[in-house]
């Protein structure tokens, strides 16, 4: 369904503004300061969202999606490894500046976005291993996981990774 132009306006602020909040103070910023930031009513946003756990799964879709395309992005890059440690570095950057969505990342088990990055992500560890740069015995989980460490510790993270 497409939306009238206003209101795909009021939705792209509602979920730009929601995800700053949820950056900023967590997953415990409340739907009336969401609203009053985004300059909508409160109604509004629950006439979109029936619960806040739809909101924060709204956020964190558009989050993945953005990963999703970095990944898609790396494993077109000419060199493999370059493309890898982009993407790594990306997503660890993406991690420090919205710790509170991770949490809300790891009860998407199962939801299309995720699926789909974790597709991407796949994609690219192939393409590494393929090109003799990353390590065999790497998965797309494993990278995933290793997202909060590449954020304070990238050269390390790439360091273990890198094929010898």
């Amino acid at each position: 369904m497409t939306l009238r132009a206003d209101a795909q306006r009021n939705l792209d602020r509602l979920l730009d503004v929601a995800g700053e909040c949820f950056a900023e103070r967590g997953l415990d910023c409340s739907i009336d300061e969401i609203a009053r930031r985004a300059r909508i009513g409160h109604g509004t946003v629950f006439r979109r969202f029936a619960t806040k756990d739809e909101l924060v799964t709204a956020v964190l879709a558009r989050q993945l999606a953005l990963l999703t395309a970095r990944a898609t992005e790396a494993a077109a890059a000419d060199d493999a490894w370059d493309g890898f440690e982009r993407f790594l570095r990306a997503a660890g950057e993406q991690y420090s500046a919205n710790l509170a969505l991770i949490g809300a990342f790891e009860r998407s088990i199962g939801s299309l976005a995720k699926d789909e990055l974790t597709g991407a992500v796949s994609g690219l560890v192939r393409r590494a291993q393929r090109a003799g740069v990353l390590r065999r015995d790497v998965v797309a989980e494993d990278v995933m996981r290793l997202v909060p460490a590449a954020a304070q510790y990238p050269d390390v993270v790439l360091d273990g990774l890198r094929a010898r």
